[in-house]
């Protein structure tokens, strides 16, 4: 998409490599990076998972933050990550980690 790195967001559902440890099966968080594309953003997230000793499941609603804020309205919560992430091209920002405690089969 760009050749430039811009904010990226999206919605990353996270495992943990060691479930008992976690204490639970995983959990979904927004992430705000710098990424040239989706593929970049994916990268970025993989990385603080692995930070974290979890692993990507899978990312949703990744986009550009300039194409969410043309949509919808920013919680107070992700504004504060975009200030962190802003002035920090290798950053790698997460939220509130939201976990579900066994999988769906």
């Amino acid at each position: 998409m760009s050749t430039h790195p811009v904010l990226w967001i999206g919605l990353v559902e996270l495992k943990p490599l060691d479930r008992e440890a976690y204490g639970a099966a995983g959990a979904f968080t927004n992430i705000v990076t710098w990424a040239c594309d989706g593929e970049g953003f994916r990268e970025k997230a993989a990385t603080i998972a692995e930070s974290l000793d979890m692993f990507v499941v899978d990312v949703e609603e990744v986009e550009p933050l300039s194409e969410r804020t043309k949509s919808w309205t920013l919680t107070a919560e992700i504004e504060d990550m975009v200030h962190r992430a802003e002035s920090n091209p290798n950053a790698i920002v997460y939220g509130t980690f939201h976990n579900y405690a066994f999988d769906e089969a």
